[in-house]
């Protein structure tokens, strides 16, 4: 080593190759897949009823842990929902949540029709990011039911000032301290969504905020999509193929994600890298009646032998891919990395897995993969 910077690079070097583990061959799938063994032990995979839901009922005393939090923002009280046990004897790791008052009667009662497809979302300190995803899926997608789990924002997300495009009355903010987060916060957060959700939703798709659903037919809305498998009961699941978006060259965030990032990374066959490339990624959008625990944030474990399966009716049986990549009725469009500034919030962000992205990442969105021209999703206005 002739340099200090020659160590450096060859101790990246030696991290990257040394983090590909032989069993996740192919191009980019050991960056995005967090933890893909089963279920996490310090979390309860058992489906609860409604019984154990928060209550709405608020207590005025506020806990050590989020007094903090207390004083910035009046709008929020706390709720304590009832520890419960599954078969592995774990507890919810979570001392309390809080929850926007302004959103807990709606959240309480849920409205079957309307609320037929509920998204719920893991997110930190994205504020500025919020408005456009909530936007496009309340307002093209039909979405009305959004489940805002916070974690540990700093204020919390429900008590800034900010226009997020959609009625107040659509999100549920539910908030959890930094402090008593566990260290895999997103997969808790799939669970209890679920656990206090779940009655009142047919369906309901666990995706990120940089990442969009979009009805790919003229024909047919994400609804019918999920509707067409409604009455399989071998169908638990709908399994969503990525189409991975890259930076454009941008350095700087731009005003609108959909509009700017316009490049995506070409759909490879199964055979060039093995079928666990990015697009081949799959994000689940489940039946809650169906849901049994968060294995990954990919991939569910259902109850009754249900299984989770693409657009086309296919069985997907890996853990977190679909091969072949298909986008005829529906897509999730993510944009993984967008400019060179906001990727370097994200590797300072962290994420709710505790796997946080690092430059090899970006290297490999930009620089390894073919790309392609891809404007379908800049005609969304706004």
């Amino acid at each position: 080593m002739g340099s200090k910077t020659s160590l450096v690079s060859c101790i990246n070097w030696r991290f990257i190759i040394l983090s590909h583990s032989p069993s996740k061959q192919g191009h980019g799938n050991f960056y995005d897949l967090h933890d893909l063994t089963a279920a996490p032990k310090d979390i309860d995979v058992q489906t609860q009823t409604k019984e154990n839901a928060p209550s709405t009922t608020q207590e005025t005393k506020v806990s050590p842990t989020d007094a903090a939090h207390a004083s910035k923002s009046q709008i929020h009280q706390e709720i304590k929902p009832t520890s419960t046990r599954g078969k592995s004897g774990a507890t919810d790791p979570t001392t309390s949540v809080t929850v926007a008052t302004a959103s807990a009667a709606s959240a309480a009662t849920g409205n079957a029709k309307e609320e037929y497809l509920a998204i719920c979302l893991s997110v930190k300190d994205q504020d500025r990011d919020l408005p456009e995803w909530l936007t496009h899926h309340y307002h093209h997608i039909g979405i009305r039911r959004f489940y805002i789990m916070d974690d540990g924002s700093d204020p919390p997300l429900s008590s800034r000032n900010i226009d997020y495009g959609i009625p107040k009355s659509a999100m549920t903010f539910h908030y959890q301290d930094r402090a008593t987060r566990a260290g895999r916060m997103q997969a808790v957060f799939y669970n209890q969504c679920v656990e206090w959700h779940g009655t009142n939703h047919t369906w309901m798709a666990f995706i990120d905020v940089d990442e969009f659903l979009e009805a790919t037919s003229t024909n047919e809305t994400v609804n019918d999509v999920l509707k067409s498998f409604d009455q399989d009961d071998l169908v638990g699941a709908l399994g969503v193929n990525w189409k991975t978006h890259t930076s454009n060259g941008l350095l700087k965030r731009p005003e609108s994600c959909r509009k700017a990032f316009t490049s995506c990374l070409v759909d490879s066959p199964k055979e060039l890298y093995g079928g666990t490339d990015d697009n081949h990624h799959i994000k689940s959008i489940v039946k809650t009646s169906f849901f049994s625990a968060c294995q990954n944030p990919h991939k569910f474990g259902l109850r009754d032998g249900a299984m989770t399966v693409g657009e086309n009716g296919d069985v997907i049986d890996s853990i977190a891919w679909r091969s072949p990549i298909t986008r005829d009725r529906i897509a999730l469009h993510h944009y993984s990395v967008k400019s060179k500034e906001e990727y370097e919030e994200k590797i300072l962000r962290s994420n709710g897995m505790s796997d946080p992205k690092n430059q090899g990442y970006w290297d490999h969105v930009e620089y390894e993969i073919p790309q392609e021209e891809c404007k379908e999703m800049a005609r969304y206005n706004p």
